[in-house]
């Protein structure tokens, strides 16, 4: 007879839960090696200390003892005895039964570990919780009730120092059982899920190290990916490489700016520098030879610096991206020759990638403390993080990243922030929270042009109209590539039909309400018009239509700006698409801004915008520096001006961050907790015409009756027809797909035009029921 911790391909494999410890054990092993090579190169022992792994190492030995219950092993080993008196307990306990994780616990021996590895009480209750809480299971009984110790007490004497007698004598072990104070080792998550301790955060900085690492060996060693391959005890982490030579190689030589990340690579670091000044590079020396995370705000930015990196300077076998939709582009490259993306996919998500351009959601939720998270923090623990373009994003999810580096500093970690412009408020905070001297000295460069002066880009306008001046933008779309960006999607809609009239040759639409496949092709149509790369440059001229979703995205450059005014950060980031790399000598603007007060307070809080309004008046009808460009953002941005009022932009930072420093640990589940970060209230729809297209070709009726890589396939090219919307919208969708797996697209009846996308507007041949009545 075995006891058994796994079972895998229905039972075809079966693991012993002596086999499973042993390969934890070899790839904590693993791990160990891995961190002291990769901390020499940084010169930096003290990633993790003795104590750290020591309590990794005994919740690697531990976490699974629990299994050897009577339940567990009826379940999944067919062969086990069948015991009538311990069935007939669990009846009477009214219990079906007891994750494993606490039976686990029971096998601390507090004293033995105090002896020997020199463990407090806490590191006994750190143990205790992570192994407790290794998978996230609640010990309720049949009626949803919590078991409380008089029961479990009953189990463990009648079930499992009863199974671990048998144990000992097959294995030849002398495993101990120590239920002394079992109910204190279990106080982590046994009242109401939750726990409270006087310092929440100290105990939760140390608990998601223990956890965290035991999430990870344990999915190393246990995971089976599709009979093809085996991630595991060899690819916990895969090497990673340094491309300070393929950088050097292309440059010739490395700028300041690069220079300065690269001597501060052992340090936190925070640079402000121009656009087009090879920030990208810079962030590549400073992480060097580092597991790393490149972080960026939106999909289509990640897709091209994914792009960029490894086809210029990583290794391609060891850089990897993980967003909402990777899953689908994976698919994508492995048609065009790349890896298998099943595992690529499973693999990145796990962080198995030594180089992983991602969003900040992906990684950052774990700010909440929600059980599950913990592998996320203990990664960055030994790793460097990168954020792009912080400035992009609200004051809430710059107070969540503000609390995350703080963990990840606090945990030994390093991350750098880079961006054009940066807010004073934030630099405010970082200080406040991660300590002056954590943090090096913060510089600012700015692209220079061949005699050293600053590259001059833009000339603005400000104009206190709420319209367009339509004849100037059409007369100017003659001989120039012109960008209209406007602040929410019905507007620029609006924008469009009016340019239309104009009887303007080559005028295009884009935003986020285009069905997948449009907007997918509307991007690559962007880019080939207007390419930041002065050798893909065609003389076409014409007009692109947009909102926010080109600030940060897309790599393109125009040549004049017609915009709603909107806050100092997004209209310095639009401005961005406009002589993103060239010298502008002209005396005339190519920059023109409109106050048309569209999107507010809605899309922009009315402080920001009211002082935005109010400085960017200062720099009208002149050359608007790169220099004036951080000024503006520092003005608008002043903490004394953002702490005024309630509910104010200063305060909404600073009350998030006291928040998450107090919040309980478990207080929101995970599910919760990445729908929290991102505040994203938003559903997947799917235009009624389409939905009737695909309906008459039969392709829902395909969709359920294939497999495998077929169902994938058809899944693909029905998601191709969706878009990701505002939840405002549910109230004009009539019903869902009712198909399995498809229950979460909407069916609308909106009306969709190939040329604008959704409107706000009924479809006069949709199927109405009579809420629209």
């Amino acid at each position: 007879m075995d006891y058994i911790a796994k079972s895998y391909n229905k039972g075809s494999h079966i693991e012993t839960i002596e086999d499973h410890t042993e390969k934890l054990i070899i790839s904590f092993n693993n791990f160990k090696n891995y961190i002291e090579k990769y901390c020499k190169y940084y010169n930096d022992k003290t990633i993790f200390n003795k104590k750290e792994l020591d309590l990794i190492y005994i919740a690697c030995k531990l976490h699974d003892l629990g299994k050897m219950n009577y339940k567990f092993q009826k379940n999944i080993n067919k062969n086990f005895k069948e015991n009538k008196e311990i069935d007939k307990l669990y009846n009477e306990l009214d219990i079906k039964n007891i994750p494993h994780g606490a039976l686990s616990c029971t096998f601390i021996n507090t004293e033995e570990l105090k002896e020997k590895y020199n463990f407090d009480d806490e590191d006994i209750q750190i143990l205790a919780s992570s192994i407790f809480n290794h998978h996230n299971r609640k010990m309720l009984d049949n009626k949803k009730n919590i078991i409380e110790s008089k029961r479990l007490k009953k189990i463990i004497e009648k079930d499992l120092k009863y199974n671990l007698e048998i144990y000992n004598e097959l294995y030849n072990k002398n495993l101990f059982c120590a239920y002394d104070g079992i109910e204190e080792n279990l106080i982590y998550y046994y009242k109401d899920n939750k726990l409270d301790l006087d310092n929440i955060y100290n105990f939760w900085i140390k608990f998601i190290i223990i956890k965290g690492m035991l999430n990870k060996l344990d999915y190393a060693a246990s995971t089976y990916l599709y009979n093809k391959k085996q991630i595991g005890i060899d690819t916990l982490e895969l090497e990673p490489f340094d491309p300070k030579e393929n950088i050097e190689t292309k440059f010739n030589k490395i700028n300041e700016c690069q220079k300065y990340m690269l001597e501060n690579k052992d340090k936190n670091v925070i640079v402000i520098a121009s656009t087009g000044i090879g920030k990208t590079e810079g962030a590549l020396l400073w992480a060097g030879k580092s597991k790393t995370f490149y972080t960026l705000p939106l999909k289509v930015s990640i897709n091209s610096i994914y792009e960029r990196i490894k086809n210029n300077y990583y290794d391609k076998e060891k850089i990897s991206f993980l967003h909402s939709d990777s899953k689908m582009m994976m698919r994508k490259e492995e048609k065009e020759g790349e890896e298998d993306y099943q595992t690529k996919y499973i693999e990145t998500r796990h962080f198995v990638y030594p180089f992983i351009v991602c969003t900040v959601d992906q990684i950052f939720y774990f700010v909440f403390k929600s059980l599950g998270t913990e592998k996320f923090p203990a990664t960055l623990k030994y790793s460097k993080i990168i954020i792009d373009e912080i400035q992009s994003y609200s004051p809430d999810i710059i107070a969540f990243l503000i609390f995350g580096l703080k963990v990840i500093n606090d945990l030994g970690g390093k991350f750098l922030i880079m961006t054009a412009t940066l807010p004073p408020v934030v630099t405010h905070f970082l200080k406040e929270n991660i300590g002056e001297k954590n943090i090096a000295d913060i510089k600012t460069f700015y692209k220079k042009d061949n005699k050293e002066n600053i590259i001059k880009r833009h000339f603005i306008k400000f104009i206190d109209e709420k319209e367009f001046d339509y004849n100037k933008i059409s007369k100017s779309a003659e001989d120039k590539k012109v960008l209209v960006i406007c602040n929410t999607v019905k507007h620029s809609q609006e924008v469009y039909n009016i340019l239309k009239e104009y009887n303007i040759k080559n005028i295009n639409l884009l935003h986020s309400r285009f069905i997948m496949k449009e907007r997918e092709k509307k991007e690559d149509d962007i880019k080939n018009f207007a390419p930041n790369d002065i050798n893909k440059r065609k003389e076409t001229y014409g007009i692109w239509v947009s909102t926010q979703i080109v600030e940060a995205s897309l790599d393109i450059d125009f040549d004049e700006l017609y915009t709603d005014m909107s806050s100092a950060d997004s209209i310095l980031q639009r401005m961005g698409r406009v002589y993103r790399d060239r010298s502008y000598n002209k005396n005339e603007p190519n920059i023109f801004i409109y106050n048309t007060k569209i999107g507010i307070p809605y899309v922009y809080e009315q402080q920001i915008y009211d002082y935005s309004i109010e400085s960017i008046k200062k720099y009208n009808n002149k050359i608007f520096t790169e220099k004036d460009k951080q000024k503006y953002i520092n003005e608008v941005y002043d903490i004394e001006k953002l702490n005024q009022g309630k509910n104010n932009y200063y305060e909404t930072i600073k009350s998030k961050i006291n928040t998450l420093l107090n919040f309980p640990i478990n207080g929101l589940e995970q599910k919760d907790a990445k729908i929290q970060f991102r505040n994203i209230n938003s559903i997947t729809v799917m235009p009624q015409k389409f939905y009737k297209e695909l309906e008459e070709e039969k392709i829902f009726e395909k969709y359920d009756k294939s497999f495998g890589e077929e169902k994938i396939n058809i899944l693909e090219e029905i998601m191709h027809y969706t878009m990701s919307i505002n939840y405002y919208f549910n109230r004009y969708c009539n019903n869902k797909i009712s198909n399995d797996n498809l229950e979460h697209i909407y069916i609308t009846q909106l009306k969709y035009d190939d040329n604008i996308g959704l409107s706000n507007d009924i479809d006069d041949e949709a199927d109405i029921d009579s809420r629209f009545l």
